[in-house]
């Protein structure tokens, strides 16, 4: 290659390989993807657009019977969340003009997929203070009220208990889509962990006390939380909104068919914690914010 770049193949393991390296059929299925990637390119640098990051997914088919070839191919093309529809539809057309493409004439079935990402949210987490009326060293008096609220609960956890429970090993989530919580500690600690895919930070784990006030939840945020042996009472001031049913509000979700929270899962948490008389955000490699965000 005029590149003077070596490229190692090797046959997959079901054609007598070992699939150590990209097989022969694996370079046609990549030289399709960077061949529309390339295109596109080419079309916005002549339009000067900045088209940011774009990513194909190509997943190949190889024939069962007959002469063994490549059979289909499903291309799932990762568009930026900024693009105008009249833009994509130009960068999707330009894709036709792939060489690659053209040279193939019609001997594989092509389906391509085009996604365009929805830009992410920013973190919406806030704690809602409480206003103590008095104090003294065995009894502490408090308006726990929060505006708007129109519904409480109470959960007790006995000892070291899970909200909601395991399946099996794997972590369970509530979500509320008609409520928004504001869980206050009444006795004991919780910890709390949230994952929220459409936030640019979608983990969030929070070591909640009484003195961080009541943990704003908003709708559409996964949640579970879990208790030391001590156990731990917290009280939920919740803003229900006209279509909240409770039989639907409160249906654990497993994580284990929901890759959208286990990417959420897998992301570098964020830490909220209560130290030296006050809320501090943390992040792995250090302190990102040391200010709690309090709304009335």
């Amino acid at each position: 290659m005029n590149s003077g770049q070596i490229l190692r193949t090797d046959a997959p393991v079901d054609h007598a390989g070992k699939g150590e390296n990209f097989a022969p059929t694996d370079l046609l299925a990549t030289a399709v993807g960077t061949c529309f990637l390339t295109v596109m390119g080419i079309t916005a640098k002549e339009k000067g657009w900045e088209l940011g990051e774009i990513t194909v997914a190509i997943e190949k088919k190889m024939t069962i019977h007959g002469p063994r070839k490549i059979e289909s191919l499903l291309l799932q093309i990762e568009m930026p969340s900024d693009l105008e529809p009249d833009q994509l539809k130009v960068l999707q057309k330009a894709t036709k003009d792939c060489p690659v493409l053209r040279n193939l004439d019609d001997s594989i079935r092509i389906d391509v997929q085009w996604n365009q990402s929805k830009s992410k949210k920013k973190t919406s987490l806030n704690f809602v203070s409480t206003n103590v009326f008095r104090e003294t060293p065995q009894v502490t008096f408090f308006d726990a009220g929060v505006k708007g609220s129109n519904g409480s609960d109470v959960v007790i956890h006995h000892g070291s208990a899970i909200s909601p429970p395991n399946d099996d090993e794997i972590e369970q989530y509530y979500v509320h889509h008609h409520q928004i919580d504001h869980n206050l500690v009444l006795e004991g600690k919780r910890t709390f962990s949230l994952l929220n895919p459409e936030w640019e930070e979608p983990h969030h784990v929070i070591y909640l006390n009484q003195k961080m006030g009541a943990l704003q939840i908003p709708i559409g945020t996964y949640h579970r939380s879990v208790s030391g042996d001590e156990g731990s009472i917290v009280l939920n001031q919740a803003v229900r909104d006209s279509d909240f049913d409770p039989a639907k509000e409160f249906k654990p979700v497993s994580l284990r068919d929901r890759t959208d929270l286990q990417k959420a899962k897998a992301a570098e948490p964020v830490f909220w914690i209560w130290e030296d008389g006050k809320i501090r955000r943390l992040k792995v490699g250090g302190i990102s914010s040391s200010k709690k965000k309090i709304t009335a």
